[in-house]
């Protein structure tokens, strides 16, 4: 006797996506880690300590030569998104925010020195303490910044690896306002000159 088969949960039609896009697939399902606990190397990533709303624990932090520019290749080569996008006040892009499905790519001009890194690439970490994870990363022979607050919101600290790689540890504390800030800075520059 033939055994009956099961249905299948798969929808019968995939979306359609843009040439050259990639696919967007979610990690498989992990146990989350109790608050306050920590994985085999240390860091506290449990989602929800001291991570920004909408971010990953772990993101690539691009330093590039034009902000604008490698959003649209991102958009047309790999079909990202636009995520958030704040203007300098020459209008410029100083940031981006680039999306694919719950991943963010963070863009900072190259040799900014008012970015988190310094305008050079990195992998931006969410920590539940950057202050306690800065620590442990000088204990463990890295380089390690001191913590400062940063006026977009999270505390952090930089560290760098043996290998040379840099870590932006950090922990959102408070989210701000940038476009209204940018938008006070110009009223403010209007009326002095």
């Amino acid at each position: 006797m033939a055994k009956a088969r099961k249905k299948s949960r798969r929808p019968t039609a995939r979306p359609k996506r843009k040439p050259g896009a990639l696919a967007s697939r979610r990690p498989p399902t992990q146990t989350p880690l109790k608050r306050g606990s920590r994985t085999s190397k240390g860091l506290d990533l449990t989602p929800g300590s001291g991570l920004a709303p909408g971010m990953q624990p772990v993101n690539a932090y691009l330093a590039v030569a034009n902000v604008a520019a490698t959003m649209t290749f991102l958009e047309n080569a790999f079909g990202f998104t636009r995520g958030v996008v704040l203007p300098s006040p020459d209008g410029q892009v100083r940031y981006a925010e680039m999306r694919h499905g719950d991943s963010a790519v963070m863009l900072v001009p190259k040799g900014d020195t008012n970015t988190a890194s310094a305008g050079v690439a990195a992998l931006y970490a969410y920590v539940h303490d950057v202050d306690r994870a800065a620590e442990q990363a000088r204990q463990a022979g890295a380089g390690v910044s001191d913590a400062e607050n940063r006026d977009w919101g999270d505390r952090t600290a930089v560290v760098t690896d043996p290998d040379g790689y840099r870590w932006v540890l950090a922990t959102f504390k408070k989210l701000v306002p940038f476009q209204l800030e940018g938008e006070r800075r110009k009223g403010g520059e209007r009326r002095r000159g």
